[in-house]
């Protein structure tokens, strides 16, 4: 079941590194952004890694790959990409790239909120309804230790 759309508008934050990588999406370049965008998300660049699990997601320039979407997708969250928190938490409720987990889709969408990403505050309204009060305790559980690993540079 879905409960929502991904939101993949690549509106990234113009660093140096990330120039080059959002111009050739841009410009629908996907093969040589797919090359510049990986070795910059394997230097740890997170609007990089957003842009490739974007890819690997919408299949652009490569297979589409819901697994290597989402890992991407975590690896971005996890450095405070406030979309990459959003669209994790959206692929976690459904199902993408792994088990459907709708206290940690909640959780990852709580913290998008928090975050100021604008999507997320309806999406949190929305799951909130179908989880129990006992499944929110827990995903309270899951903000507190994901907060913890972000990485807030």
């Amino acid at each position: 079941m879905k409960y929502f759309t991904l939101l993949f508008l690549l509106l990234f934050s113009h660093t140096t590194l990330a120039n080059k990588c959002i111009d050739l999406m841009q410009k629908e370049d996907f093969y040589e952004a797919s090359e510049v965008c990986r070795t910059m998300a394997d230097k740890g660049e997170k609007n990089a890694q957003f842009a490739l699990a974007v890819m690997y997601h919408q299949g652009s320039g490569m297979m589409a790959d819901t697994t290597e979407a989402k890992k991407w997708m975590r690896k971005a969250a996890l450095q405070n990409h406030n979309q990459a928190q959003y669209n994790l938490g959206i692929m976690i409720a459904n199902g993408q790239g792994g088990p459907v987990d709708l206290v940690e889709a909640y959780a990852w969408l709580r913290i998008s909120d928090k975050n100021g990403y604008p999507a997320a505050a309806d999406s949190v309204k929305q799951l909130g309804n179908e989880l129990s009060s006992d499944e929110k305790k827990q995903s309270d559980e899951r903000v507190n230790n994901i907060i913890k690993s972000l990485k807030t540079k």
